[in-house]
């Protein structure tokens, strides 16, 4: 079977990262927002099938990494760039502050989230996380994150200091019992999508074409 994927949504992840921050989760470094951003895409996956954000997981020194999350947060720290959509989006809703005794910078909301981009099963998922594990450090969901099966997996074999994939199909090796029908969501909406890409590439293909006979006639 084809390694299941899904389309990354830039809102739900900026979204996310600001319902942490407004419903007062402490400590919210990079570093912490990742492991939680991971646990609401694992926990919304077995329940519902899809993953909140879509994000691209890896795995590094640290666990399970959601990529584009971790890297977005690390350039809000930084004047940004010429032309950065992801940063215009993201300084919309958060900023980064480091007080004058702290080592790592955390993430705060400069507005409450945008609950419209969110179903009523993702905002349930975020709820549940916030409460389960908003208050832990994150040295404790470090460790509980590289205690699963789907980390281990990934992990096997990577070198200190580098990254692999760790792609959702690993994700329900740690699923609980009674999962199989969020399984089967998943590969549909797997197929869906990349059905839907086929289609919108071969759209892009005929237009081309006929962009290109026009120009030599």
């Amino acid at each position: 079977m084809a390694t299941l994927k899904f389309r990354f949504d830039l809102g739900k992840l900026v979204n996310a990262l600001a319902f942490f921050a407004d419903a007062g989760v402490g400590d919210l470094t990079k570093l912490k927002a990742a492991k939680l951003l991971y646990l609401s895409d694992q926990r919304h996956l077995f329940r519902f099938g899809r993953p909140i954000t879509g994000d691209r997981y890896i795995a590094m020194d640290l666990g399970p990494v959601p990529e584009s999350a971790y890297q977005l947060i690390g350039r809000l720290a930084e004047p940004p760039e010429a032309d950065d959509p992801g940063y215009r989006a993201a300084t919309a809703y958060l900023e980064i502050h480091k007080g004058v005794m702290r080592k790592y910078g955390v993430v705060r909301a400069v507005r409450k989230p945008d609950l419209e981009v969110f179903s009523d099963s993702d905002i349930e998922v975020l709820q549940s996380i916030v409460k389960e594990f908003g208050k832990r450090k994150a040295s404790e969901l470090v460790d509980l994150t590289h205690a699963h099966a789907a980390y281990k997996r990934a992990d096997a074999g990577r070198s200190p200091g580098s990254s692999v994939d760790l792609p959702y199909d690993y994700f329900f090796e740690d699923a609980p019992a009674g999962s199989d029908a969020a399984r089967a969501l998943a590969e549909e909406e797997h197929a869906d999508r990349a059905f839907a890409d086929a289609l919108e590439a071969a759209g892009r293909l005929a237009l081309t074409r006929r962009q290109h006979s026009q120009t030599t006639h």
